[in-house]
């Protein structure tokens, strides 16, 4: 584990959600390393052995990681309910990474034996998580919008691993009656509208108030949201399993209202919020609410039968995974990285002697490297695949590989504080005019 200190909130270590962020980001250096040479695959069809695994690698060791480290920073700081287990947490992880470093070998390889073994054991940690949160939440007074945000995601996660288990035990025989990928369409919104939507709503609506000094979403927002997410995730899924566009499109219109009002929430506390400065962290946070908008116009596209195929659906989800998702959760561990690592390492000492600001924490430089390549690589790559176009999509596959570089020196940089001996230099005193 990453370092070691009382938290306040009673978590006992920022230890902790430092230890899934880092891990996470590693994950995703490796998918994004990865696309330059999968651009034949990206080429054809999404249902392939070498991109199951890249999927796989980004939703589970990219964005799910992320986001239980972000949870584990929120329940005891933000929510103010001491998580019930640590222990329980450092054995989810470690779970969690031995299950999908086999599920993503045998994907990548192509060998389904053994596969539901694998996401078992992914699925044991996830289990885990699930307790842990629902026990730390347990007794919780006031419902906020983002603790139902997290509950309804919990749930989510849940049908997400029921579904994932089912496919692993079923591969190669028809689990479901209709089209044979119609399991893994419904596996797949599952997790995406299921579970990681309502959390990174639910965190957007406590640290985009901190972060532009705004108020929190709530009355009649967050009831359109959360309505919106309740009624059109179940319609979605069982109009995907079944076949069904009669409940596929409304289910779609309730989501995107859902998002909808996200963005126009969004858009306003960047307006009228009380910070003069966009840093890169909301440069990218900003940017990746700005790619929900064609993710979630193509996804009502599909949803009402205007486009289909294989290509609109491949580049829903790099809108999706690739622009919304993980621009966002950049644009967040930017800004929440260096808040931890300060509060480990330099709140001891502050006021005692000189310490770093948080913004001599990051680097700028690398930074702005990765907001060009991520933001305009994932672009790129989207329409790419739209396309089929493999030197475009290894193009673009590049560029996402080096703004992930740049997204990993400028965290990296920032972890480096917690080796003894390693420290940002602090601002120098500003002299008195005489």
């Amino acid at each position: 584990m990453i370092g070691s200190a009382p938290h306040p909130g009673g978590s006992t270590s920022v230890a902790l959600p430092l230890t899934y962020l880092a891990t996470a980001a590693m994950a995703f250096v490796l998918a994004a390393l990865a696309l330059p040479g999968l651009s034949a695959e990206l080429s054809g069809h999404y249902y392939h052995p070498r991109l199951l695994a890249l999927t796989h690698v980004v939703a589970l060791g990219w964005i799910t990681l992320a986001i239980f480290g972000a949870t584990y920073q929120l329940v005891p700081v933000v929510i103010e309910r001491p998580l019930w287990s640590d222990r329980l947490a450092r054995w989810q992880l470690l779970a969690v990474i031995a299950g999908v470093r086999w599920m993503v070998g045998h994907f990548w390889t192509g060998r389904w034996d053994g596969l539901v073994w694998a996401a078992g054991l992914v699925g044991a940690g996830i289990l885990l998580h699930v307790v842990n949160v629902l026990l730390s939440l347990r007794g919780l007074a006031r419902w906020t919008f983002t603790a139902r945000s997290l509950a309804l995601a919990l749930g989510g996660l849940a049908l997400t691993v029921a579904f994932g288990l089912t496919l692993a035990a079923t591969h190669g025989r028809p689990a479901f009656s209709g089209n044979p990928l119609a399991a893994v369409h419904a596996h797949f919104h599952v997790a995406l509208l299921g579970w990681i939507v309502p959390m990174i709503l639910g965190v957007s609506g406590r640290v985009y108030p901190m972060f532009f000094v705004a108020t929190d979403p709530d009355g009649r927002g967050a009831r359109i949201q959360i309505a919106g997410l309740c009624l059109g995730v179940p319609a979605v899924v069982a109009g995907l399993l079944f076949d069904r566009l009669a409940l596929i499109a409304p289910g779609a219109v309730a989501i995107a209202s859902a998002l909808a009002v996200h963005v126009v929430w969004v858009w306003q506390i960047a307006r009228h919020g009380k910070r003069p400065r966009l840093d890169w962290g909301l440069r990218f946070a900003l940017t990746g609410t700005a790619c929900l908008l064609p993710a979630a116009g193509l996804g009502l596209a599909l949803g009402f039968g205007v486009v289909a195929g294989p290509r609109a659906a491949l580049a829903y989800v790099i809108l999706g995974l690739g622009g919304w998702v993980s621009l966002t959760i950049i644009g967040m561990m930017l800004k929440i990285v260096p808040f931890l690592i300060w509060y480990r390492v330099y709140a001891p000492h502050a006021g005692r002697r000189p310490v770093p600001t948080l913004a001599q924490l990051s680097w700028p430089a690398a930074e702005r490297l990765a907001y060009a390549c991520l933001t305009g690589g994932v672009l790129v790559l989207a329409g790419a695949a739209a396309l089929a176009a493999p030197t475009a999509i290894a193009a673009a596959g590049l560029a996402v590989a080096v703004g992930a570089l740049g997204f990993a020196a400028s965290l990296g940089r920032t972890l480096l504080s917690l080796i003894p001996g390693v420290a940002a230099r602090p601002a120098a005193p500003v002299r008195a005019r005489s």
